[in-house]
């Protein structure tokens, strides 16, 4: 990979690279009937339901460049600006003219738009014409076996993505960020890591013992030590965390979404194969908060913004205990996507 070093060319690199894969952008159910503004790899966009599916355009009018998203739903099918009322349909193009009806539209009155899909609850984004890449799965979502927690969101976070999903990934962290939790501190000997591509996912198995709790213990209690084994399933920007344990099956599907290259907003959605009365979703919900936001301020406070190449050594990796993060790290270089800034 080219070694850029002028920030402002790494940040539009570290952009384009993310623009082939999807994105989400917010909740299905926000969605309704008015437009939502929304940023993604440092474009402003304006996301609006047309003909009864997401619609994505550069939150700009063509006319006077006023925000689209000021603007309202007409008749199911359009998006009309608040200044001049022009306003276009799904695909971006031009519909109406109010100060010109009975002309000919130009043919140049039209918006950029962007390729939109729904799936998981949430409106996902492409910014490239040709994805290259699916939307990362979460095939628990329409197992009937298993109960699926509300959608939830956190953020915005000063981070990138990757770093995002790094911490995730990076188990021995957890007796000293999530002791009692996740980890203990008199045990921090790490796992022995298997560590291989499956597809287009990069995948982390290993056993390690756990802090008792209701994601870990078949008795639902705490204190003592119990094994757990995780299997996790990682993208550039989402991780997959499956965590097999006396309890059953818990996982935690997590995905970060590029604001810019130091802001990301992540969405994340659990599924658990006992316990599965709603009733107990807040309790498993307030833990990964609780989880969430011990890693936040760790997260926020690492330098560069987005990881520096392999090659620099300003990150000092220990085998084997970091092998899945060294692995994460030399799959980001072969997509090409840029780092330190």
């Amino acid at each position: 990979m080219q070694q850029l070093h002028d920030p402002n060319e790494v940040i539009e690199a570290y952009y384009s690279s993310l623009r082939p894969f999807w994105h989400p952008v917010l909740p299905s159910d926000e969605l309704e009937n008015a437009p939502v503004p929304i940023k993604l790899l440092g474009r402003a966009l304006v996301v609006a339901q047309l003909d009864g599916e997401p619609a994505v355009f550069d939150d700009v009018c063509r006319h006077l460049g006023a925000a689209l998203s000021l603007g309202e739903v007409v008749g199911g099918d359009a998006l009309r600006c608040p200044y001049h009322g022009w306003s276009y349909d799904k695909s971006g193009r031009c519909v109406d003219i109010p100060a010109r009806r009975g002309s000919p539209i130009p043919r140049e009155a039209r918006v950029r738009s962007y390729t939109a899909r729904e799936r998981y609850g949430l409106v996902w984004v492409c910014l490239d014409e040709a994805p290259e890449h699916e939307i990362p799965a979460f095939p628990e979502f329409e197992d009937s076996e298993v109960h699926k927690g509300p959608l939830r969101t956190y953020g915005p976070w000063r981070a990138s993505a990757p770093r995002i999903v790094m911490a995730a990934l990076d188990d021995t962290h957890f007796p000293w960020v999530h002791p009692g939790i996740l980890g203990d501190p008199t045990s921090p000997e790490p796992p022995e890591h298997e560590v291989y591509r499956e597809g287009e996912y990069l995948v982390s198995t290993y056993d390690m013992l756990q802090p008792a709790n209701d994601t870990v213990s078949s008795n639902g209690g705490a204190g003592a030590l119990e094994k757990v084994t995780y299997t996790n399933y990682v993208t550039a920007t989402s991780i997959r965390l499956v965590k097999e344990s006396a309890a059953g099956v818990y996982v935690i599907w997590q995905v970060a979404s590029p604001i810019a290259h130091d802001e990301s907003r992540i969405f994340s959605r659990q599924a658990r194969s006992f316990d599965r009365d709603p009733a107990r979703d807040p309790e498993y919900e307030r833990l990964q908060d609780t989880i969430l936001e011990q890693d936040r301020p760790i997260v926020e406070s690492q330098r560069p913004w987005l990881l520096p190449p392999l090659s620099s050594r300003m990150m000092l990796y220990v085998r084997p205990a970091d092998l899945p993060l060294v692995a994460f790290q030399k799959w980001l270089e072969e997509l090409s996507i840029p780092q330190e800034v």
